[in-house]
């Protein structure tokens, strides 16, 4: 199922190539009207645009956050097994081929190219299943042998159509895909069966729990705990129900033990553990209350859906698998999948590690010309946002003297600011300064490119980022960059005004939602050749 989108700031959101003028910022005036219909589900590419910022109470205290817990580190990603199973059918294919062509000598190496291609292109529909760990065994077998045979039939058609073989050499011919066909099924049945065994024994350990959060404690949001609790004791853990009106009224004790307090606590939560799902189990009917508290919760970077109401959990279910077979509406997504932020986060440590390596001279010449030009350490920590508002401490060469370093960005540096060294000079000027982040990229804080990590006490003429950007959390639902989309269309250093900091933000939600590797690499291509030199940070 494809994921939506992070929402552009206006409706007038450029949806071509990355090649066009920044976006306006948004109107001032009251908010418009908006109906439960206008938030998009989680079949669109895009969501609904975020309305406008609305009091909320205050957060705690942001603390630095550790990003792999022992406890979370030990949950087993279910996108990353349906991955590893396809993997491992392609593996399987590939060497049942390999291992008939030594079995059988023939002259078809167009042939094997092309059932190849076929084999890795295979049906995409149900695998998802693959990493269901409720699924019987025979349904799971007989899945990945429907899921790979019929490439050889297409191979074998294609093979008739293209070669037109003699009668020998077509008998030669289909033998050896026959046989291809029956060792590429004993290949995928034995994955099938690796793949049950290790299910049962996650299962049991409880590995592949979704950490899940209930949003309300009417009657919905008890009956919604029970059936969960009741099907998917062991896939599905709730870390607690919030509501904002928790102190008015609870429908059961059995959401009184495990009530967490209101929305605020929730997204405080989030940047502490890992929270898979929120589940909002709020009357359909309460429609603007509901709209209200989407817009709240859709900060937090986690899948957020709707609970059925009353009469949807009497409605047979087809699939009894996740979540008990509760028809859940997904309204809002990670804005990358799986497969996409494993593609960026490799491409990310390749590249960070090369970048070390060749800069490694460099480094050391900054890292003696800092310590000859002012006591005090090579490198500085500044606490900023990162993932999930979640507080990271990024490295940067120190270029401020050492008793006057602002570790959360209270003041922002100005044009012949005091603060600044002879040598951090140099290095703010042709961004040096910003070399020791591929640290923060090989420690899976921060990523080569994406939005910039603002300090945690970064203020625009005295106003929060989140008061004068609705959608500003919006863009830390990906990992942070070095360098971004932003950056390479002029926005550098200090944020002065108001209207400065809204088009950064619409090229940092642009970048989300048009995010390519290719894209990446050609922010990273103009960041080497128009950044150095042309920042305007002092």
């Amino acid at each position: 199922m494809a994921s939506p989108r992070v929402a552009d700031l206006e409706p007038s959101a450029v949806t071509a190539p990355p090649d066009y003028p920044v976006l306006p910022p948004p109107a001032s005036g009251p908010p418009a009207a908006v109906r439960l219909s206008d938030v998009s589900t989680a079949g669109d590419k895009r969501l609904a645009h975020p309305a406008p910022h609305r009091g909320e109470p205050a957060a705690l205290a942001p603390r630095p956050f550790t990003l792999a817990p022992d406890r979370q580190r030990r949950r087993i990603n279910r996108d990353a097994i349906v991955s590893a199973v396809r993997l491992a059918d392609f593996l399987a294919v590939l060497v049942a081929g390999m291992a008939s062509m030594a079995m059988r000598s023939v002259f078809v190496w167009p042939l094997v190219l092309l059932v190849l291609a076929l084999a890795a292109r295979m049906p995409k529909p149900g695998i998802q299943a693959a990493a269901d760990p409720t699924r019987r065994l025979s349904i799971q077998l007989c899945e990945g042998l429907v899921h790979v045979l019929p490439a050889f039939g297409f191979g074998l058609l294609a093979a008739m159509a293209v070669l037109q073989p003699e009668p020998a050499e077509r008998a030669l011919l289909i033998t050896w895909l026959l046989l291809w066909a029956l060792a590429a099924a004993g290949g995928i049945v034995a994955v099938r069966l690796a793949l049950w065994a290790f299910l049962a024994r996650w299962r049991r350990s409880g590995r592949l729990r979704q950490a899940v959060a209930i949003f309300g404690t009417g009657e919905l949001a008890e009956r919604l705990v029970e059936r969960l609790r009741a099907a998917c004791p062991e896939s599905i853990e709730i870390v607690g129900v919030f509501d904002d009106r928790v102190s008015r009224r609870i429908a059961g004790p059995s959401l009184a033990d495990i009530a967490r307090g209101t929305t605020a606590d929730l997204i405080a939560l989030s940047r502490q553990q890992v929270i898979d799902r929120v589940i909002v189990a709020l009357p359909h009917s309460a429609e603007q209350r509901l709209l209200e508290i989407l817009r709240k919760l859709h900060k937090m970077p986690v899948e957020i859906s709707l609970a059925p109401d009353m009469v949807g959990f009497n409605v047979p279910a087809k699939d009894q698998g996740e979540f008990g077979g509760l028809p859940l509406l997904d309204v809002y997504g990670k804005p990358l999948t799986f497969g996409q932020g494993l593609v960026k986060g490799a491409f990310d440590r390749v590249a960070a590690a090369a970048g070390m390596i060749v800069l490694s001279p460099a480094l050391l010449a900054v890292a003696v010309a800092i310590k000859l030009d002012s006591k005090g350490p090579v490198l500085f920590r500044q606490n900023r946002y990162g993932f999930g508002d979640r507080v990271i401490q990024v490295y940067k060469f120190r270029t401020m003297k050492a008793e006057l370093a602002d570790s959360n960005g209270e003041k922002q540096t100005e044009i012949n600011d005091p603060r600044i060294t002879r040598v951090g000079a140099v290095l703010r000027r042709w961004s040096l300064d910003e070399l020791p982040q591929l640290l923060n990229v090989l420690r899976g804080e921060l990523s080569l490119v994406g939005p910039r990590p603002h300090a945690i006490s970064m203020r625009v003429r005295q106003r929060r980022n989140e008061d004068i950007v609705p959608d500003y959390a919006l863009r830390h639902h990906v990992k942070p960059g070095i360098t971004g989309w932003a950056q390479v269309n002029g926005y550098h250093g200090p944020v002065e005004t108001e209207k400065a900091l809204h088009e950064r933000v619409a090229y940092d939600l642009d970048y989300i939602n048009h995010w390519s590797l290719w894209f990446d690499i050609r922010i990273l291509l103009r960041t080497t050749i128009i950044a150095f030199g042309q920042r305007h940070a002092y």
